[in-house]
């Protein structure tokens, strides 16, 4: 028998790479419109970084606001549809929906192909799977199957949320809406996603938290509970920096009764090495200081406590994203960065697109071609997609895998495919 994500391999080929991600989403995100956001979202998440940065080759921002924008503007007109199970579904109403999704997906592989706002390495492989979901929901439609084309374009939220919080940057939009949402009867996961998708970052804290306290909540769901929980923490180490925040976190988790026992031993793990952060110091290099915290996050991940450096990574994750969006050269320092941009990835993927670690190694290849460290980067790349297409009958990849795969290889170890 296959595993799950082998069977969606199979399936789907490379576009496996958003459906595995969509399958790590809680399926009750509540409404699309979280993604007229993006027009503040990732442009404004990524100014700090993109004026600190003295050799950015983005270009001004006003061509991105202007991107930006016309991409809000195709999102609107699919608001109230996507919102509406009867109305994305109504005959009547499927040229507008269908020239709504086209016009969007239009926009969406502008951003992708487009100059970027900052040298971050999450924004160009997040562009590229809303675009290749955008491409799948309009297949879907086309073919009948709007109920699938409604769940996708509804699930595209994450891409947001996943944008804003990556690392700290951009401002924090609590208390005011450019969409009058009323979240009275969201779910506390569905509601913190809202705020968070939306930059109300406070606002997404505090509902995180409450439901992350809500014995209920944890009783009827556990799943979305676990998910609250894990977004809260990382919201409050990733764009929070902050330790008081994620100790908030934690003791909400240790003060529920429902509180799986393997998450309590996580929790104390977890204190421990806020106990350990408050008492730091500013480090010289952010790339310093997330190098030691992997090195210790990986040196725990073989003790009995299952997630207890999940912490850890998150905030080398953080480190890693704000020194390699001041950092674009293309040298050894940044193939190094990335390397470690994607062990973080991989190991908290829980909390992260689930192939976005994958994208980071590949970026490491392209970095620093036929050298040590595009090598190990292979290494690590390869390892991660053999598993995915593995099953009890071996290993079932598909060419266009096998062949992107050789490609890489050949650019990681200095090889002429075509000399061969």
């Amino acid at each position: 028998m296959k595993t799950p994500v082998t069977l969606i391999r199979l399936a789907v080929g490379r576009s496996a790479h958003s459906v595995r991600h969509r399958l790590s989403i809680a399926l009750g995100f509540s409404s699309i419109a979280i993604l007229a956001m993006l027009i503040i979202g990732c442009e404004s998440a990524h100014k700090d970084a993109k004026s600190s940065s003295p050799n950015s080759t983005s270009k001004p921002s006003g061509e991105w606001s202007e991107r930006m924008q016309e991409l809000s503007q195709s999102l609107t007109q699919l608001l109230p549809l996507v919102a509406d199970h009867r109305a994305f579904n109504d005959p009547a109403k499927a040229d507008l929906v269908q020239n709504s999704m086209s016009q969007l997906k239009a926009m969406a592989h502008q951003v992708k192909k487009g100059s970027k706002p900052s040298s971050d390495p999450a924004f160009t492989p997040i562009a590229e799977m809303l675009d290749e979901d955008l491409a799948r929901a309009i297949v879907a439609f086309q073919s009948g199957n709007r109920d699938y084309a409604r769940l996708t374009l509804r699930e595209s939220m994450s891409y947001c949320i996943q944008c804003h919080t990556q690392a700290a940057g951009g401002p924090d939009f609590s208390g005011r809406s450019a969409l009058a949402i009323n979240t009275d009867n969201f779910s506390p996961l569905a509601r913190g996603d809202y705020f968070a998708a939306t930059r109300q970052f406070d606002d997404a804290l505090k509902s995180y938290i409450a439901g992350v306290k809500d014995r209920q909540f944890a009783k009827d769901d556990l799943f979305a509970w676990e998910k609250a929980a894990r977004s809260a923490l990382a919201l409050s180490v990733r764009y929070k920096e902050s330790p008081t925040h994620a100790r908030e976190v934690v003791k909400a988790i240790q003060g529920n009764s429902q509180t799986p026992p393997s998450l309590k031993d996580s929790a104390r793990a977890w204190m421990q090495s806020i106990d350990k952060w408050e008492r730091e110091k500013e480090p010289d290099s952010r790339l310093e200081r997330a190098d030691r915290l992997l090195k210790e996050a990986e040196k725990r991940a073989s003790s009995a406590t299952e997630r207890g450096q999940d912490l850890l990574y998150l905030r080398a994750s953080a480190d890693l994203h704000q020194w390699l969006s001041t950092h674009p050269e293309p040298n050894a320092a940044r193939a190094k960065a990335l390397l470690m941009a994607g062990k973080a990835a991989e190991a908290s993927r829980d909390m992260n697109f689930w192939t976005l670690h994958e994208r980071y190694y590949e970026m490491c290849i392209h970095t620093l071609p036929n050298s040590v460290m595009a090598r190990e980067c292979y290494k690590y790349l390869e390892e991660s997609v053999k598993l995915g297409y593995t099953g009890s009958s071996g290993v079932h990849m598909p060419r266009e895998e096998a062949d992107r795969l050789k490609s890489l290889r050949a650019k990681a170890m200095g090889e002429n495919t075509k000399a061969k």
